[in-house]
Parts: C-alpha cells; structure tokens; sequence
C-alpha cells in the first residue's frame, strides 16, 4: 500500500492551461450556468462570439462539455469573482 506523501510524488505535474481575460469570462458565467445568449448580453458580445471563446476553452481544457471545463477550472483555480471580470460599459 502506497502513502499519500509516496502517491503525490508519482503524480505528473498538471498541464498549464492559459485562459484569455474574456475566456475567463466566459468560463466564469459558465460555471453561474448561463446560456451563450445570457453571456452575450453580459458581456456586449453576440452569441456566436460567445461560442467562439466556449469552444476555445473546450479546447484548452481538452474537454468536451461546458461542465467539464467548469470542473476542471475548479481543480485549476482559475474561477474568480465575477465583479473582477465582468467589463463596466
């Protein structure tokens, strides 16, 4: 049986996954479980912008699901707070 301290040496160092501020955005409504339409009202963008930046961070994460990406960005860190993000027109 192995220890936790021998498990977390054999562990391989997680992939740095990059985020662009308005991915990050994205990502962030995302995970408050609104639409691509929500976002797009959110943030001044349409739609089809937003599915733009969905399917990059898709991508990054090597994901297929907005969930999964939400989850992995959980285990990453890389939520913050929507007041921070959020881009005051």
């Amino acid at each position: 049986m192995h220890s936790a301290s021998t498990l977390q040496t054999n562990r391989q160092p997680e992939p740095t996954i990059r985020l662009t501020p308005r991915e990050q955005q994205v990502l962030l409504w995302c995970a408050y479980g609104k639409t691509s339409w929500e976002i797009g009202q959110i943030l001044g963008c349409k739609e089809s912008t937003v599915n733009f930046h969905v399917g990059n961070i898709l991508r990054k994460f090597d994901v297929e699901t907005r969930v999964a990406a939400v989850i992995k960005a959980i285990r990453y860190k890389l939520l913050g707070d929507p007041e921070e993000t959020h881009d005051e027109r």
